[in-house]
């Protein structure tokens, strides 16, 4: 397999001239983006740190962090993208299991590391460390050699369900990985692809290498869901990807309507599944395809996605499915003994192929116990159809045995989405002395809107069976708390109702 920093190689040769970069006023042409790229490659090897070394980043999303990417890949060092919604002692923590070398700091975090700062405001060849940093380097002519099972990046999990875990991801695995993203969403040169979503996360990172390897346009901002419009308009973005939450977000704004949106041919939404109910107005909204996407961190992204024509299929019944396995992919919903499950029977989702990760970074019993037959268990709970269609029904350790049924969360969000009040759901289990477990539900209301928590439940009991309706709703009066890609936090949720026990 070809490491990434082919990538580089390529834009340099053959698509020097082809604009690659819009970031508010800085604007780069794919030569002049693998100049830099090259130069920043040199100016860190030539600071002592070695091939295999780890470097960290710790940035909002902006035309460094994609120059970053590349210039780590071209030097062969490693690269740890980090969640900038985590806690400073978390910092530390990966800093120091990574052994990293140097951290690229755009945010604030003070630590022992050796740091590299910038400010997002600052302009190419400013005065500053980072652009000191690239003025002085040697330009890089040629590449560092890699194989394509060496380490090229580590993403730490978000910690939601444990202690973040170092995913270590291979040039192999991110180089099939745009492969896959390039035909399943049908990517080309004349795309225009919007970074939307943070770059430290897979929901976008894995962008990076997909459109550059085929030459469009990357437009980066810091995002906010009131700048949709006005950035998709200007720029006549065609494609991007978001999580359900920030979609919901953009749907909302007044303004959105007052934008021409027109250019927006296909937005892939993944991290979790979309209600029906906001499915429907943000189609209407933003009148582009919405298709799902199914991703994992230690599966390098994308395992399956949904195409525009599966929308139309079947009376649309297949909207809420995540599709099928892209290339790279082989898939199964298995049973707890590891055994495969016919179509229609929920099991957990199994994962084998290029694209699963090597390891976690010096974790071998939990490597082991992730995949101990060559299978990565995902910890999601699926089903699939007859033609191969997967559904995500939920997490497996969110899965609710209440009085000896099994209650999947989705299946009762969705139902508490179905009410105009509701803006925000999540639906988790809490002891029950009589049941085991019982439902109860947390939702946060759209502006303006009253409703009790029996009118909710009175509104659920219409759309699912009695023993999945929620035994209590808690209305809060703040957003529901998230992790870092945009996910409802339910380990928060769950932790006053569970850790004592």
């Amino acid at each position: 397999m070809l490491p990434l920093s082919r990538i580089v190689d390529r834009a340099a040769a053959l698509q020097a001239a082809l604009p690659a970069i819009v970031d508010g006023g800085v604007r780069f042409t794919y030569g002049e983006l693998a100049q830099r790229a090259k130069k920043l490659a040199g100016a860190l090897l030539a600071r002592g740190i070695l091939p295999g070394d780890r470097v960290a980043i710790l940035a909002r999303n902006s035309f460094r962090y994609l120059e970053v990417n590349l210039a780590c890949a071209y030097a062969g060092i490693i690269l740890v993208p980090m969640n900038i919604r985590i806690a400073p002692a978390e910092i530390t923590r990966i800093l120091t299991v990574t052994e990293a070398k140097l951290l690229l700091q755009a945010l604030p975090y003070d630590g022992t590391t050796p740091a590299i700062m910038w400010d997002d405001r600052e302009l190419p060849g400013a005065d500053t460390a980072y652009e000191k940093l690239i003025a002085a380097g040697a330009q890089l002519d040629r590449a560092v050699k890699t194989q394509g099972d060496d380490i090229a990046q580590i993403f730490f999990t978000s910690g939601t369900t444990g202690e973040a875990k170092g995913v270590c991801l291979t040039h192999g695995n991110l180089i099939t990985s745009a492969l896959d993203s390039i035909v399943a969403l049908e990517l080309s040169p004349s795309d225009v692809w919007f970074h939307a979503p943070p770059m430290f996360h897979l929901v976008d990172a894995f962008a990076i290498w997909a459109v550059s390897m085929v030459g469009g346009l990357h437009v980066i901002a810091h995002f906010e869901p009131k700048d949709f419009g006005p950035i998709v308009q200007a720029q006549r973005v065609t494609k991007t990807s978001l999580p359900p939450v920030l979609l919901d977000m953009i749907e909302r704004d007044p303004a959105i309507g007052d934008y021409d949106l027109s250019s927006l041919e296909r937005i892939s939404y993944g991290g979790a599944p979309m209600p029906d109910a906001m499915y429907h107005r943000v189609t209407a909204a933003l009148g582009c395809s919405l298709v799902q996407a199914y991703g994992i961190t230690e599966v390098s992204g994308m395992v399956c996605q949904q195409i525009p024509s599966d929308l139309a299929r079947d009376g649309g019944r297949r909207k809420n499915s995540a599709g099928q396995p892209v290339l790279h992919i082989e898939l199964k919903v298995i049973d707890d003994a590891g055994n495969a499950l016919p179509a229609g029977t929920i099991g957990e989702m199994a994962v084998r192929g290029e694209r699963v990760m090597r390891e976690y970074w010096r974790n071998p019993a939990a490597t082991q116990a992730a995949m101990p037959d060559g299978w990565y268990r995902t910890g999601d709970l699926g089903v699939a159809d007859a033609d191969g269609h997967y559904a995500i029904v939920g997490r497996k350790k969110d899965m609710i045995i209440s009085g000896a049924e099994n209650v999947y969360p989705a299946e009762v969000e969705n139902a508490l989405f179905a009410h105009p009040a509701v803006a925000e759901a999540a639906v988790i289990g809490v002891p029950s002395e009589r049941w085991g477990e019982e439902v109860r539900a947390f939702v946060f209301l759209n502006a303006g809107h009253q409703v009790t928590p029996d009118d909710l439940i009175a509104h659920c009991r219409g759309l699912i069976g009695g023993y999945k309706l929620p035994k209590a709703i808690e209305i809060s009066a703040e957003p529901l708390p998230k992790s870092g890609p945009g996910k409802i936090a339910k380990t928060l949720l769950r932790a006053p109702y569970w850790d004592k026990r």
